[in-house]
């Protein structure tokens, strides 16, 4: 989706003739795991209702394997972004860190013991979505709520990082991101992502599957992964 949100932008910079909507996107990459948790590098993207400038936001956020929710997460990087430091559109932009707590992903994950992963889409095969539920063969694994609740127990761990913007001021300030999709309510349409991961230990069988969701009201887009737990053992 993140590759999404660049590739409109590009093919949007020249033409366009009206300020887009201001949208956030959200995408997770699996980057390590241990037999507990399993750890992905979040990208948080604010256009800042903007084609030319952004805000562009990293996370390592770990989320257990048995419960699926999300227990910690570090800040790795807080930028600013601007494609239009000339009289062209350039891609990549000019970046400028903003101020803010950073950490190191790779002392994280060496402290954790976490076995970095190389995500593939062949550990999707015979996963599917189905009129939103998600299907492993001929079961239903998560229903259509069953996605929207592992979703949250994902991406609320950044509640408190990016609190709801209370006043037209501070959102026309712009100064940082507009992660409403966090408290998104009703219906959402999901997709399956790329780059899945099948994970294994004593007597089970873990999937790691991508999804891309969006709201009703089309506010942004945001990634997180469901979890499938098979026992292997007879």
């Amino acid at each position: 989706m993140m590759r999404w949100l660049v590739c409109a932008l590009i093919l949007s910079a020249g033409a366009a003739t009206a300020t887009p909507e201001r949208l956030t996107m959200s995408e997770d990459r699996l980057v390590a795991a241990t037999q507990t948790h399993f750890y992905v590098r979040r990208d948080i993207v604010d256009n800042l209702g903007s084609y030319y400038a952004a805000l562009h936001d990293q996370h390592l956020i770990e989320i257990s394997l048995d419960s699926g929710e999300a227990t910690r997460a570090w800040p790795l990087r807080r930028m600013a972004v601007s494609h239009l430091e000339t009289d062209e559109f350039l891609m990549p932009g000019q970046v400028t860190d903003r101020p803010g707590e950073t950490r190191d992903m790779v002392a994280i994950l060496r402290d954790a013991g976490a076995e970095p992963l190389l995500p593939s889409d062949r550990a999707l095969q015979d996963v599917r979505l189905e009129d939103g539920a998600l299907m492993r063969g001929q079961a239903q694994v998560l229903s259509p709520f069953g996605i929207r609740a592992a979703g949250r127990a994902q991406l609320g761990i950044l509640r408190d990082t990016y609190p709801p913007i209370e006043s037209e001021a501070a959102y026309l300030r712009a100064d940082r991101i507009d992660f409403q999709d966090l408290y998104a309510e009703g219906d959402w349409t999901c997709r399956l992502g790329s780059g899945g991961q099948m994970l294994f230990r004593a007597g089970q069988r873990i999937i790691l599957v991508p999804l891309m969701c969006e709201d009703a009201t089309l506010s942004g887009a945001w990634g997180f992964h469901a979890i499938i737990i098979e026992n292997t053992e007879n």
